[in-house]
Formats: C-alpha cells, structure tokens, sequence
C-alpha cells in the first residue's frame, strides 16, 4: 500500500473540501504543491540539522576513504557500490534533502519540477535559434536538488541508450569494456524486470529498480499509435531496451510495485543507510575542492546551515554533480580553462580547458493537438477525481499510478543512411486539451502569456493526444561558465541549441514523422 502519508493528504483535501476534478484555475493545484513541498523541505532540514548537527568547528576534518559528492542518479549508485567493501569509510554529500512523498506518486510528476526548495532553477542564456515562444527567449532547465537527483523528478521513461553508442564509445577510448555487450550485464543487474518486454537475455529480475508496465486505461490509444507506426513500414511491439532498431511501441516505466516512483534514491541509498562504514551528510552545498601543492584531490569544504566545513579523502572524490553542476565545481576549484577563471578571479591551478566544454541537448518539440472523437485519452479536468486518489492510496493503481507517456519510438532522420542507429525519438502523450493541460504546458516550457490559449482555446475540452520529438545525437555544441567566483551564484549555460545546420534537418524529419503518424 502506498504509504501512509499520502492517505493523510487526501483525507486533508477532503476537510478542506478541496475540489476534484482539478478545478478550472489549475493554478491552485500548483500553488497547494508548491506550499506543501516547501513545508515538507522546510521540516526535513529542521529534523536533519536536530539529528544530525554540525561537527564542532573547532573539531579536525573528518577523513573517508571516498568521498562521493553529489547523491542524484549515478552518485547513490556509486556510493551503494563502493560501501560494499567494509574496508572503505565512504561519505556521500548532497545539496538538497530526501525527496518528499509528493515525489513518489508518479502522477505529481508535472507539478514537482521548478520549486525553490528542491530544484536548483537553472536557465539558459537567452536563446537566438530555439524556443523563441519562451519568456525571456530562456529555456528552463529542471534539476531536483535532493537525493535520488534527476531520477526524483523525471517523468520515469525507462530507456538505454542505442548499443551503437555504447559501441561507438569503446572505439574512441579503445577501450573494449565500454561495448554493449559488455555492459549489459550491469544493465540487467540494477532491473526487477515486469515491463512490457519480457526476455531474460536483455532483462533483469530482483534488481534494486522496479521497471513496470504503463496503465492499461490508455492502452486503446498506444494501440492505435502502433497501428499507424505498422503502417508506415516500421516494426512495433519492440523492445527499446535490447537490441534497438527503428520501432515504435508502449513505453516501460520506472515504478515500484505499489506504483510508486523507482529512484536512485529509494533503489540503492535508503536501503544502505544503516551500512557502518556509509554516511550521508545532507543540505550540504559543496563549494570547492581542495587541491594540495602537487595538485592532488584531498578534500573538500561545504556549506550547511552556514556554517564551511572541511572533510578529507585518503583515496578519491568523486564528483557527480551532473553535466551542469560538476563543470561549475571544479572551475570554481581553479580546475578548468585558465584564461576564462581568470576572467572571474579564480586562480587556476590545472588548466583544462574542456572543463565546461562540448554541451550537448536535445531540443525538444511538442505536435499537436491531434483531436478525438471518442473520451480515451487523459484529461486532467475530468478524470482527476477524488475516487482516482482514494485508488491511488488503497491499491497504487489508476490514473495517479502513471504518467501520460503512453508511447516511443526511435527512427532515422533523412542524414541517417544506414538506418540501423536511430538519431530521433518520438513520445506520444495520452493527454487531452484542457485547462489543467493548458496550465502544466506553460509552466514546464515558460512559454509567453497567451500564446498556449490562443492556439487551445478552439479545442477546449476536447479529447486528444500530442506527439512530440526529439534529436538523438545532436551536433551543437554548447558550454557551461562561471557568471563570478561565487558558488552561489548559477553557471552561465549556453546550449547554442541549433548551431549546427544538420540538428534543423534531423528536427524537422522528427516533426514530420509525428505528423505521419497522426494521418494514419
């Protein structure tokens, strides 16, 4: 059963009279998740710092063996797996908390992005080529400031990468440990496998992340979608995750059996925090690396609750602040391009200049809305009802058990000759025009006030679904770089989304394809 928490909720709404379905103003939704998540962050801290109070300043450093810095999707892992060995004092720092039970229903997924107390708000420089709808022309980029990272707030699409590019990487390190063969095994070790592909050559059983099937009330539209992808010549019903070609067919989650959330976090670092020789020190924003005069790692100083706090590393630190905060960690370490650290007062100590370098996204485009004439698809207004919540929270099932990404596929794009190394990725999403919907777009993309209005308003109420692309393997090329020498202060981020001439090609083939397959 869902836990208990989540009952209390309700059960609040419920006194409160809360109105179900989503009222006309989802707005309100949004505010109630945005107050209860910044009361749940706000007494997790408190709790914290009374359980697990700062060391006396006047104390010496703590020495680890490893020191972990960043606890999101990778760095729980990589905790999990170097506190196996008892021998090694292994310290995990994270900048945020746990994630609070609004993470772990899968249906909130929509409303746990963009808050202050659990994501780091990072935006783009104003954009030339790309999301020109967007205030501000910025793009938002969401990432969860807690344990569990990305993987706590995501939309739980569980895909792996093409074998090709893990392939592709063995050949340019030479190193054979990186072909898909090779790393399979580590694939199928983290899965509890009860997807919608079945076969143990590719799949896992008893892993720590629970892979499961999407909800079967939106199966009449993920039929349909085959149906037209099978008739425009590609193969449907395949499994992404083994051997993956061009197909298209029903998505594969990330949820625990009681249709929870399955995250870095409840997989593999709440299970171990009772292992003697692990520790994890949270609400630590970890400001700099400490370096010694022949330009060894030793340690590394955080802030938490105000207070700077050194610890030391008798083997490694290994960071895992992902592709945006581990470049502005290490530049602000002296650890990077040395003309640029200079330029923001940062003496530099190793020149490196691809620290920051060669950033790479996938830009994203939303299709649609293509209508339908019979009520299969989800709409917020209307079936986020309270029996919905009470199913939620008595058997994990229903429409809060899941998220609207009913469908996928990968194809190849005109530039794509061999056909067999897919460069774009559809998403087709069970979700009607209404309000809610109207609101949620606007608040994940930023769009500018009216425009999703004016282009709705016609199809209102109105059953549907969207399509959606995105570019695989793009060819621009963007940085990361420090706005000042202040840690508190945000990376500059510059995507240069569309630099390159052949990411409009392949972009427009994926928009076209989504088109495609609405006419069939």
């Amino acid at each position: 059963m869902v836990d208990i928490t989540v009952g209390v909720i309700i059960y609040l709404l419920q006194l409160l009279n809360f109105p179900f379905p989503i009222p006309q103003n989802p707005s309100n939704v949004d505010s109630l998740f945005r107050n209860l998540t910044t009361l749940l962050s706000q007494k997790h801290f408190e709790n914290d710092l009374i359980l697990h109070p700062n060391p006396l300043l006047s104390a010496p450093p703590e020495i680890y063996d490893f020191i972990v810095v960043g606890g999101g999707t990778a760095g729980g892992i990589v905790a999990n797996r170097l506190s196996v060995n008892k021998k090694y004092k292994v310290l995990l720092l994270e900048a945020g908390g746990d994630p609070s039970i609004l993470n772990s229903v899968p249906g909130l997924a929509p409303f746990n992005i963009h808050h202050e107390s659990t994501d780091w708000l990072h935006t783009t420089v104003p954009l030339k080529d790309y999301g020109l709808a967007k205030k501000g022309k910025v793009s938002k980029w969401a990432r969860f400031k807690g344990l569990g990272g990305c993987s706590a707030h995501n939309w739980m699409v569980y895909n792996r990468g093409n074998p090709k590019d893990f392939d592709n990487w063995a050949d340019l390190t030479g190193d054979a440990e990186w072909n898909y063969d090779n790393l399979l095994k580590y694939f199928k070790m983290l899965e509890d496998y009860e997807g919608a592909y079945p076969n143990d050559e590719f799949h896992g059983k008893d892993g720590p992340f629970h892979i499961s099937l999407n909800d079967n009330r939106l199966l009449e539209v993920v039929q349909a979608c085959e149906t037209a992808a099978k008739e425009l010549g590609y193969k449907v019903k395949k499994d992404f995750n083994s051997r993956q070609e061009q197909s298209f067919g029903a998505t594969d989650l990330k949820t625990t059996k009681d249709g929870r959330r399955s995250d870095s976090y409840t997989a593999y670092i709440k299970p171990i925090l009772k292992r003697p020789n692990f520790k994890v020190i949270r609400h630590a924003h970890v400001h700099k690396i400490e370096l010694d005069d022949s330009n060894r790692a030793t340690g590394v100083v955080y802030k938490r609750n105000g207070e700077f706090i050194t610890v030391k590393a008798r083997r490694e630190i290994i960071v895992s602040g992902g592709s945006i905060n581990t470049p502005q960690l290490l530049m602000l370490s002296g650890i990077g391009p040395a003309a640029h650290l200079q330029s923001v007062g940062i003496i530099p100590k190793v020149d490196l200049p691809g620290v920051g370098q060669n950033l790479q996204d996938h830009p994203f485009a939303i299709v649609g809305p293509f209508l339908f004439e019979k009520p299969i698809s989800f709409m917020p207004n209307r079936d986020t009802k309270m029996e919905d919540a009470v199913e939620y929270v008595s058997k994990g099932t229903g429409f809060f058990s899941v998220n609207p990404v009913g469908a996928s596929g990968f194809i190849s794009s005109s530039l794509e000759s061999s056909g067999q190394w897919a460069d774009i990725q559809v998403f087709q999403y069970n979700i009607g025009v209404d309000r809610a919907t109207t609101y949620l777009i606007n608040q994940l993309c930023g769009l500018n006030d009216g425009v999703l209005e004016t282009f709705f308003e016609p199809h209102m109420n109105t059953d549907g679904n969207f399509g959606a692309a995105t570019i695989g393997r793009p060819k621009s090329v963007g940085s990361i770089t420090l706005a000042s020498n202040n840690p508190e202060d945000k990376p500059v981020i510059d995507p240069k989304y569309y630099s390159h001439p052949d990411d409009i090609t392949v972009h427009v083939d994926g928009n076209y394809s989504v088109l495609k397959f609405s006419k069939c």
